[in-house]
């Protein structure tokens, strides 16, 4: 089989976009409009990806460290067929299919890439042009056909006369190449009489016109080769990617009760009968385990929850990690690479931040817990803080295993509650506590009888 490589052009400015960052790197779904791109382009099977960056390039390049991707430069911009041109040097002993496709083309499927591919090999053509039918085409190039259907050429809107752009089918922008007589027409094309660009098309017209075998096939979903221009354009872009991520959860064994409202990345993975409630948000890299309900509201982001989890309304869990079995909510906060371990217990408006939780250790109502290490099978009373920040450096808490720390508790970091020692409801803590020992730091109660009417009369 022939080897398959691909460019992606990504050098365009996105000014319509009207954002700081290069438009190749605008999000959608969660994850960069690039990265949908060249993931689909390695899942089809492509070998070598070689991406074509202009304006901005040092963040393009930067947010590709993580891929084994070629970089080539534009500069300046002179139009698609220049910028494949760049790309040659990267190519110069290949002889293979060239597929080439853009950076703002985020829901094009792996699966169409593969159709596209074995048609251009079926057929031997040395171009195959992916089309679409679109009832509004304004913006795109139109494809032109001969009365029997055959390929002839593409017109870019600008170009096109009133003709042609009354003809729905247009030039998605994605097409596979024999890649040596591509490489060649492409040297033989002259610059727009409009623009004064080269135009990648003009290479189509040119292979056609010299016998070459040139056909276009229509995506079977046109949604897929939508390309973000705009703001409007990425929120559309935006939509129909998040429901496939929810169709395909779906029918991987994850109810949603309201699925229009539930909002989850792509890439995140979540277990058979999980019920997802309306208003849940589940972003970046997170996964969530099997038999979990995550409430209304709840914000997972970057985190996993282990099996059999309860995350109630409003609950946020962010850069950490929970164990099975845990509860959180409603209304906590967990966050800053924390970490729960099996059957823990944060309550309503808790707070965790950069702590480590042992087992069935329970810290509940209005509490806060930094930098600390907690260990198995503790109680944190309502109110309980640790002041782990002196003003200027942060300081750890350490409670040990069985540790019974009770409400309104105030423990000042750095200091070590022992085993099963016990801290008493509304103690200030400022020095460690012996394993097994109680601590009590607090004013002795003291009652003065009949005070309360004599101060009354006092005021009246």
């Amino acid at each position: 089989m022939r080897p398959v490589a691909a460019v992606v052009l990504a050098a365009g400015e996105g000014t319509r976009m009207k954002s700081d960052l290069p438009k190749p790197l605008i999000a959608v779904c969660g994850r960069p409009m690039l990265f949908h791109v060249v993931d689909e382009l390695l899942q089809a099977g492509v070998e070598k990806v070689v991406v074509v960056v202009g304006a901005r390039r040092e963040q393009v390049v930067n947010a590709l460290s993580s891929y084994q991707v070629e970089v080539v430069v534009q500069d300046p911009p002179r139009g698609t067929g220049h910028a494949v041109l760049c790309a040659e040097t990267a190519f110069r002993d290949f002889d293979g299919d060239l597929l080439v496709t853009y950076a703002d083309v985020p829901l094009l499927r792996a699966e169409t890439l593969r159709k596209l591919l074995d048609t251009h090999r079926a057929t031997g053509s040395a171009a195959t042009v992916l089309t679409a039918f679109y009832d509004n085409p304004t913006g795109y190039g139109r494809i032109v056909r001969d009365a029997s259907g055959r390929f002839c050429k593409i017109v870019e809107e600008k170009e096109a006369s009133d003709d042609i752009r009354a003809i729905r089918e247009i030039n998605t922008g994605v097409s596979v190449f024999d890649a040596r007589p591509m490489f060649a027409a492409l040297k033989k094309i002259k610059p727009s009489a409009v623009k004064g660009e080269l135009y990648l098309t003009d290479a189509i017209e040119i292979l056609a016109r010299e016998g070459h075998e040139v056909i276009a096939i229509p995506a079977d979903d046109s949604t897929e080769v939508l390309g973000i221009n705009d703001r409007i354009q990425l929120a559309q872009a935006e939509a129909i990617a998040r429901q496939r991520v929810r169709e395909q959860l779906m029918r991987e064994g994850v109810t949603m009760l309201d699925p229009a409202s539930t909002f989850i990345d792509a890439g995140v993975l979540i277990g058979r009968d999980t019920v997802l409630y309306p208003g849940v948000h589940i972003l970046g890299q997170s996964s969530i385990g099997a038999r979990c309900t995550i409430g209304p509201n709840a914000f997972i982001h970057n985190s996993s929850v282990g099996d059999d989890c309860t995350v109630l309304v409003g609950a946020v869990v962010r850069d950490s990690q929970v164990g099975a079995g845990c509860s959180l909510g409603p209304y906590c906060h967990v966050r800053d690479h924390s970490r729960l371990d099996e059957a823990v217990r944060i309550g309503s408006y808790a707070e965790v931040v950069r702590t480590t939780i042992g087992t069935r250790t329970r810290c509940l109502h209005f509490s806060y817990l930094g930098d600390a290490i907690v260990g198995e099978d503790v109680n944190i009373g309502a109110g309980t803080i640790t002041c782990n920040y002196d003003g200027k450096r942060k300081h750890p808490t350490v409670i040990e295993a069985e540790a019974f720390i009770g409400s309104d508790a105030v423990l000042v970091a750095p200091v070590r509650i022992g085993q099963g020692a016990y801290v008493a409801a509304g103690s200030v803590i400022t020095s460690d506590v012996p394993a097994g020992a109680l601590a009590m730091a607090r004013e002795r109660q003291s009652i003065r009888l009949d005070w309360a009417r004599r101060f009354r009369e006092r005021e009246d």
